[in-house]
C-alpha cells in the first residue's frame, strides 16, 4: 500500500474515533508531549472573565491562540449551575458551522464543543470558537465562579496529539458593578470615589488614594478687614488638611489733621482725623471760607502807576492806575496796600496812595518826626483829632503824612498805632 492510501486510512480512523466520541461520550485526556524545536509558541484555549450582577445576562468566549494546526477538537466547559443558567450559543469564526457539532440540550452538567474538518487539511485560525450565553441567577451568590475549560482531544491531520494548554475564565457575582460618582468622598488622610447607584454607594476601593496638599496663601488682616494664616488641602478632592485661622482686623491708627486758619487770601480747614496705615480719612476737614476784608477805607491814586497781582514788581500786572481816581484800600501788607480798583483787586505801592486818617492820642500831642522812627528829629506835634493825609507807609509802623498847618503842608512820619484810618 503506498504512502498516500497509509495517510488516507489514517484520516478515515480518526474521524470515526470523533464520532465514536461524540456519540458515547467518552472523555479523553491529552497527552501533552515536549514540544519541539521547531514550535515557539504555546497553544491556548481560553475562556473569558465577567464581572455580573444578579439577573445579567453577560457572554464568555472561548478562544483560541496560536493554533499550530487543528483537524479535530473536543473540550467541554463547566459551570455552576446553581448560580448560571447557559441560555444560548453561538458557534465562532475558527470552525465552520458545518464543521461543528453542538449540543441540542443546553441544560447539561458540562457543554460539549465538538468540531472536525470535512477537508484533508489543518485548521490555523485564531479567534473565537464559540460564544455561551449566560444568565445569571437571582439567588447567586456574591463571590467567584469557575468558567471551566477541560480539552478531551485535538488532533491534526495526521491523526497526531497536539499539544495545548487550557485556561479557565470566572465570573464573578457581586451586589453592584459600581460606576464612580464624580464626587470626592475623604477622611483625614485619603479621598475616594463611592459608587454613584443610590442603592450602593459604597467605596470603591480602587479608588482610594491619598491626599495631595497643597498650599492655601495666607490673607493678610488689614485695619477694617480680617485676615487668615495659611492652610493647606488637597489639590484632588479639595479637602482642608490644615485650616486656616482667622486674624482680626488691626483697627486704624489715628493721627490727627492740624486745623488751617483762613485769611482774606486763601481758604482754612477744620482739625479732622485720618488712619496713619490705611490713609482713610475718619473725620473729614471741613473748608473755611476765605475771611472778609474788614478794611473799606476810600483813598484817591496820588500819581501814575501799576496794580500787581502780587507784592512784587516783577509779577503780572493787573491794571494801570490813573491818578486821582478813587480806589478802596481793603488791607495794608506794610509797604503795600491792597486795593480795590475799576472792579479788580491788585497790590500798589504805598506811596502812590493817599488818603485821609485822624490823630487819636489819649494824652497830649503825636509828634511828627523826619524820619520812620524815634531817632529821627521832631518837625512839630500835633493833638488829638488833628486831620492828616497819609501818602505812604513802611514796614516799621510809620506813615508818611502831610499835615495843613496854617499856610503851609508839614511832611514827616507818624507812628501808625496813634493814627486812626
Amino acid at each position: 500500500m503506498n504512502s498516500f492510501n497509509k495517510i488516507n486510512i489514517r484520516k478515515l480512523l480518526a474521524m470515526l474515533c470523533i464520532v465514536v466520541i461524540c456519540i458515547s461520550g467518552i472523555s479523553v485526556s491529552v497527552p501533552v508531549f515536549a514540544q519541539t524545536e521547531n514550535e515557539t509558541k504555546e497553544c491556548v484555549i481560553a475562556a473569558s472573565s465577567k464581572t455580573v450582577e444578579r439577573g445579567n445576562e453577560f457572554s464568555i468566549i472561548v478562544d483560541i491562540k496560536n493554533n499550530p494546526g487543528i483537524w479535530g477538537l473536543k473540550f467541554k466547559v463547566s459551570y455552576d449551575h446553581t448560580a448560571l443558567t447557559l441560555t444560548s450559543v453561538k458557534n465562532g469564526t475558527v470552525f465552520d458551522d458545518e464543521d461543528t457539532v453542538l449540543p441540542s440540550a443546553l441544560d447539561k452538567e458540562e457543554f460539549v464543543y465538538l468540531a472536525y474538518l470535512n477537508s484533508l487539511k489543518n485548521n490555523t485560525d485564531n479567534g473565537t470558537i464559540v460564544t455561551l450565553n449566560f444568565t445569571v441567577n437571582e439567588a447567586a451568590e456574591f463571590k467567584p465562579y469557575i468558567i471551566g475549560v477541560n480539552v478531551t482531544q485535538a488532533i491534526n491531520v495526521d491523526s497526531e496529539d497536539i499539544t495545548l494548554k487550557a485556561n479557565d475564565g470566572a465570573v464573578s457575582v457581586v451586589k453592584c458593578i459600581h460606576v464612580n460618582d464624580t464626587k470626592w468622598d475623604f477622611d483625614a488622610d485619603t479621598h475616594w470615589h463611592n459608587c454613584v447607584y443610590e442603592d450602593c454607594k459604597e467605596k470603591i476601593v480602587k479608588t482610594v488614594e491619598k491626599h495631595k496638599a497643597v498650599a492655601i496663601p495666607a490673607v493678610k488682616a488689614t485695619c477694617t478687614k480680617s485676615g487668615l494664616t495659611a492652610g493647606t488641602k488637597c489639590s484632588v478632592c479639595g479637602y482642608v488638611i490644615k485650616k486656616q485661622q482667622i486674624v482680626k482686623a488691626k483697627g486704624h491708627t489715628v493721627v490727627k489733621l492740624r486745623a488751617v486758619k483762613a485769611t482774606t487770601e486763601r481758604t482754612g480747614l477744620t482739625s479732622g482725623k485720618k488712619c496713619k496705615v490705611c490713609g482713610k480719612i475718619l473725620v473729614a476737614q471741613k473748608v473755611i471760607a476765605k475771611l472778609p476784608y474788614k478794611m473799606q477805607k476810600a483813598a484817591k491814586v496820588s500819581v501814575q502807576d501799576k496794580m500787581y497781582k502780587k507784592k512784587s514788581t516783577s509779577s503780572k500786572v493787573v491794571s494801570n492806575l490813573v491818578p486821582s481816581k478813587k480806589v478802596t484800600i481793603v488791607d495794608i501788607k506794610k509797604s503795600w496796600y491792597l486795593i480795590k480798583y475799576n472792579g479788580k483787586l491788585g497790590y500798589v505801592k504805598s506811596t502812590s496812595i493817599v488818603f485821609k486818617g485822624t490823630v487819636i492820642t489819649k494824652k497830649g500831642k503825636l509828634r511828627v518826626r523826619s524820619g520812620a522812627g524815634k531817632k529821627y528829629p521832631i518837625i512839630s506835634s500835633y493833638k488829638r483829632g488833628t486831620k492828616v493825609t497819609i501818602i505812604g507807609n513802611t514796614s516799621k509802623g510809620w506813615y508818611k503824612v502831610r499835615i495843613k498847618d496854617k499856610n503851609k503842608d508839614v511832611v514827616g512820619y507818624m507812628s501808625a498805632k496813634y493814627i486812626k484810618l
